[in-house]
């Protein structure tokens, strides 16, 4: 059984189905591309626990897996749990995608952690504004794709924004925490019988629109110096170890301060999203992830198997569209020609399309590059963005992608 039936979990359907494997997608029902591949489909809330359970114990389900959703990752154990089946324990998915556990947690472990508190009002978090006397971030314990999230520098700004944090929280939870300066990094490992092993590992450069907390490019592996990548490792290592996965793949982010302190952002047990799992881990490794993620569902899993480290160069490159309606998909056809060119979803942009107001990450569109050494990477990168001549007509006129 998998949960989710977008784009992200049809490499794992598909897979699955490859092998043999009888597999059942379960999603709420929409324009999702799994569940009409799949062999059986569950029209369910990926939430929804024990709905699910029924309908796992009555398909016999062997094993039940997600990857690059949080929203599943629950339910995926609960299943697991109530039936015997490889997988974590309920209490690590909920340490995984409760934000203020994770903090908690961490900082029982003694890492550094970004000072934080849990609010139910306003007040509460203009309260913490003031005794830290810096900016700060809001956001929902329990979402994903940087929704609900926002920075906050002043009383006005939780006026403006924490009602709206609110509403994206599906316990009715809120946290703020202090905002930190620093370098931006992720970090994705795979993990079995409680051993952690780094898979790779990236310099990740954030859009600068305010409000917008989602990457424009991932850059693989980092460009920084070893003793930089070693604390960033040492720290993911005690991280994962710390909120205590028995198995599956992490996606981790972290930021390091300007002296030198690594803190983590969050930490996912599952693969990252925006084809990080299923295209960016297979460049960088040589591993197969979705046959991975099945492995160890269905307890076929005996070892890590071995994988390479940074077997090439490779990005994840992202742009937005502004509000309007696409005019010119000039370039689109040429960029998914180039031979670096490994994944993309531009597709799906067609003229006469009508283009919404972004604020989270779902909204992007990601191009997965590759090369044999940085340089070529970052000259592959210019080159897609000096092909792409999308237009859209907006209320000020002709405006092209959004890049940064």
């Amino acid at each position: 059984m998998v949960l989710g039936a977008g784009l992200y979990q049809v490499p794992l359907i598909r897979t699955a189905q490859s092998r043999g494997i009888y597999t059942i997608a379960v999603s709420p029902a929409g324009d999702y591309p799994g569940l009409e591949i799949a062999d059986k489909s569950y029209l369910y809330d990926v939430r929804d626990e024990e709905n699910i359970l029924k309908a796992a114990q009555e398909a016999g389900i062997d094993g039940i897996t997600t990857d690059q959703t949080d929203i599943a990752v629950r339910t995926v154990a609960y299943v697991a749990n109530n039936m015997s089946l490889p997988g974590i324990d309920y209490d690590c998915a909920v340490r995984f995608t409760d934000k203020y556990q994770m903090r908690e947690c961490c900082e029982a472990l003694g890492l550094p952690t970004i000072r934080h508190r849990i609010v139910s009002t306003a007040d509460e978090a203009k309260a913490f504004l003031a005794e830290t006397g810096t900016a700060a971030i809001i956001k929902p314990v329990d979402n994903q794709g940087s929704r609900g999230i926002y920075r906050i520098d002043s009383d006005a700004d939780i006026d403006r924004y924490f009602e709206s944090s609110m509403s994206f929280s599906k316990s009715g939870k809120v946290i703020i925490e202090q905002f930190i300066e620093g370098k931006e990094f992720e970090v994705d490992d795979i993990v079995f019988r409680g051993e952690v092993r780094p898979l790779m590992y990236c310099d990740i450069d954030l859009f600068d629109i305010p409000n917008v907390f989602a990457s424009r490019t991932r850059i693989y592996p980092s460009n920084e110096p070893d003793d930089v990548v070693r604390r960033l490792l040492d720290t993911d290592r005690k991280t994962i170890e710390g909120l205590g996965l028995s198995q599956g793949l992490t996606h981790s982010e972290y930021k390091m301060s300007a002296d030198g302190t690594v803190y983590l952002l969050e930490a996912a047990c599952r693969g990252g999203g925006a084809y990080v799992s299923s295209h960016i881990t297979p460049l960088q490794t040589g591993l197969k992830t979705a046959d991975l993620l099945i492995d160890m569902a269905m307890g076929d899993m005996k070892a890590i198997p071995e994988y390479e480290t940074a077997k090439c160069h490779c990005a994840t490159l992202c742009f937005y569209l502004p509000v309007g309606e696409v005019v010119s998909t000039e370039g689109i056809e040429e960029v998914q020609r180039m031979p670096f060119v490994n994944k993309e979803h531009l597709g799906g942009i067609r003229k006469g399309m009508k283009t919404t107001q972004f604020s989270d990450k779902t909204a992007r569109y990601v191009t997965v590059v590759y090369a044999d050494t940085h340089e070529e990477l970052l000259r592959n990168i210019d080159r897609i963005r000096e092909t792409l001549h999308i237009q859209v007509m907006t209320d000020h006129g002709i405006e092209g992608p959004i890049w940064g």
